[in-house]
């Protein structure tokens, strides 16, 4: 069975269904949660900011110009809620370290275990020294596999300019990690 539609969730909403918006929150929840978790850097922060994305989001469904945007749409709350964040605490916006690795077919030995883990919190510090407008970037490109167009939707911002910081955003990492990669 294929699932609903964004579209037709919405049209349901907007017509009285309330109960219509779970399936869009069982939808993104977790796309939400981890966007918030890695730019916050706190499971509790993140919990809140995505829950208030989606009450924000139920609250004010109304004022969505196209329903096919919801997605975008969702993803700017959850920028609001994050930045929000920042300016309540005053946070430098470090990330999380994910410990979840990737999965393989066979098991790895115990110098490939480590050598992964230390891949993963190298390149994760080095995210971590990003400034959050440009780790945004990349978290939404690399971890939510988000267009640059999207991506534009979400910051608000343009497509070139969304470019532009993934690009920067890229080669300071490069620079960063370069000497432990020799």
């Amino acid at each position: 069975m294929n699932p609903e539609p964004d579209e037709a969730a919405i049209r349901r909403i907007l017509s009285g269904e309330r109960q219509a918006f779970g399936k869009l929150y069982d939808r993104y929840k977790d796309s939400v949660y981890r966007y918030c978790l890695r730019l916050v850097a706190d499971d509790a922060t993140a919990q809140d900011a995505m829950q208030n994305t989606f009450v924000k989001a139920l609250e004010s469904i109304a004022t969505l110009d196209s329903p096919r945007a919801f997605r975008f749409w969702l993803f700017r709350i959850a920028r609001n809620e994050v930045y929000a964040h920042f300016r309540r605490v005053k946070s430098n916006g470090q990330v999380p370290i994910d410990q979840h690795a990737e999965e393989v077919w066979d098991a790895p030995t115990p110098l490939e275990l480590t050598s992964s883990k230390e891949l993963v919190l190298l390149v994760q510090w080095a995210m971590e020294r990003l400034k959050v407008e440009y780790r945004e970037v990349l978290v939404l490109r690399e971890y939510e596999q988000l267009s640059y167009l999207e991506i534009a939707a979400v910051m608000g911002d343009s497509e070139s300019s969304v470019k532009s910081r993934i690009f920067k955003a890229r080669k300071a990492l490069t620079t960063i990690l370069e000497p432990y990669m020799k």
